[in-house]
Parts: structure tokens; sequence; C-alpha cells
């Protein structure tokens, strides 16, 4: 997984440090079955976060994404089909991204203006595609780890790590081409809501720029 903070492969919008007493969380993959779990926390919490969504899915769950715009949150790219091994090929870079820019709008009258490269991985034959697509880069200083850990340890991590200024790196979906479960991340962001709820503000990726 490429480093967050990097700069090398061209300039990524990533926060870390700040002065403002401001947090994003960012949710990737989705939508998925996690989705309204993790919905129902935020909309309770009255905290309005940002998903970055795979086009796939989109397709598979279009009442969740229509639900994630619906409820004030914001949407990035996150490809179609969540690609690895592809991004040295221009004209799938472009297809994986208009097509998940296209499949957002259709079911969400929204089109995107932020996205985040799957596994992070970024390469020189990107940053055209996107600026063509007028869509901005976004990374995360603040991983969850919460594809491989249960909700107590993603819980932990996350609260130990997040400084003012944090873009949060979660996950309410799993990519076709993978397997896995949400329900702990929606557990963990119980925890996280409540441990932060009096020392931060919830802010959407682009109110934290």
């Amino acid at each position: 997984m490429a480093a967050p903070g990097s700069q090398l492969l061209g300039r990524t919008l990533v926060r870390g440090e700040g002065t403002a007493a401001r947090i994003a969380l960012t949710f990737d993959d989705g939508p998925g079955e996690a989705t309204p779990l993790i919905l129902d926390i935020l909309k309770k919490a009255g905290i309005r976060a940002t998903f970055f969504l795979c086009g796939q899915n989109v397709d598979r769950f279009p009442e969740l994404a229509r639900r994630i715009a619906a409820e004030g949150h914001e949407i990035g790219n996150h490809t179609y089909s969540h690609p690895y091994r592809v991004w040295k090929m221009p004209g799938r870079i472009a297809w994986e991204i208009s097509r998940t820019s296209d499949t957002i709008e259709r079911e969400t009258g929204c089109r995107p203006k932020l996205f985040r490269p799957p596994y992070g991985v970024r390469w020189f034959g990107l940053f055209p595609v996107l600026k063509r697509h007028e869509l901005t880069p976004v990374m995360w200083s603040v991983s969850g780890g919460d594809w491989k850990l249960p909700a107590p340890q993603i819980a932990e991590r996350v609260i130990a790590r997040t400084k003012p200024g944090a873009i949060i790196l979660l996950h309410d979906g799993v990519p076709l081409s993978e397997v896995g479960d949400r329900k702990e991340t929606a557990k963990a962001l119980e925890e996280i809501v409540r441990a932060f709820g009096n020392r931060y503000q919830f802010v959407t990726v682009s109110e934290i720029v």
C-alpha cells in the first residue's frame, strides 16, 4: 500500500496534523451490506462523512447510494471494479473512472469531485485522467485497518492516531473481487464517535481543506 503522505506521484490531498479541531471520516468500497448500519450511526450522531464508492457496488445497491446522497454525505469516485494491477493501462484507468462517475451521477444526481485510488496505488498516467474528469485525488492520514481487525482494535487504532485535521480511512463495503464483512467497522464506529464527540467536529473531506 502506498504511503498516504507521499506526493512522489503527483500532488494529492491528504491531511495530517492541523490546528482546527476538525476531522473527516471516510468510507471506501461501498455501498455494501454494512452501509445501512454505518448510515444509522452517522445520522443519529448528526455526522456527515465522505463515501468513496465503487461503481459495481453502486449498481448492486443503488438504493444505498441514493440514501448516502439524500442524507447529505459527500460522495467520491473509487473506480468501478476496484482494480489493482491495471494502473499501467491508461485506457482501463479512464474507463474505470468515467464509468464510475457516470454510474454515481445516474443513481444519485451527484457527479463526484473527489477520487481515491484503490489500495492507495497511484501511477503517473492516473493524473491526466483525473484532470479531464475534474477529480481531486484524496488519500488519508489515519487508517483503521478495518479490513483485518476486530472492532475494539479498529477503534483503539483510530482513537490513538487521530489528530486535528485528520482524514480517517474506514470501509463500508467489499469489492466484488474480494470477500469480507464490515460489521466490525460499524461496531468500531460507535466507539469512535463516542470518543471524539466532545473533542472534534466531524466534517466532510471538502470541508476540512
